[in-house]
């Protein structure tokens, strides 16, 4: 289980009302866009609507991690992705799985242009930690 420097788990917690989400972050393996809405996927395979956009919600989570949020990237107007869960890119059949390669794994669809943009991200972060 990822921990912080101070050795306890990250959450995040997404408060609205009368209700609050509070996830551990190695759990949270992405959001998806629902309209005004977002649904929030984690690695139980189980899902919970919140009452905030896609922007709030990468806003709350560059807030709350700081640098740690760094793992979580936006995918074009659709999606908010945990990196550490990407497990295929298929640019050519416009598909992304993400998939701790246990239990869970999920197919995306996003456009071929933000495949293209993050497989170039990921190759470049590759070739980094190489050198």
């Amino acid at each position: 289980m990822p921990q912080n420097l101070t050795g306890r788990v990250r959450h995040i917690v997404i408060s609205k009302g009368t209700e609050m989400l509070r996830i551990p972050t190695h759990a949270l393996v992405f959001i998806e866009a629902d309209g005004n809405y977002s649904n929030v996927y984690t690695l139980d395979g189980k899902s919970q609507m919140v009452s905030f956009q896609l922007g709030q919600l990468e806003d709350r989570i560059g807030d709350q991690l700081g640098e740690d949020g760094s793992r979580f990237i936006r995918l074009g107007r659709g999606y908010i992705i945990n990196m550490d869960y990407v497990h295929l890119i298929d640019i050519s059949r416009k598909r992304l799985v993400l998939s701790d390669c246990m239990n869970f794994y999920r197919e995306l669809e996003p456009s071929r242009e933000v495949l293209v943009k993050l497989k170039a991200y990921l190759d470049a972060r590759i070739e980094d930690e190489r050198q």
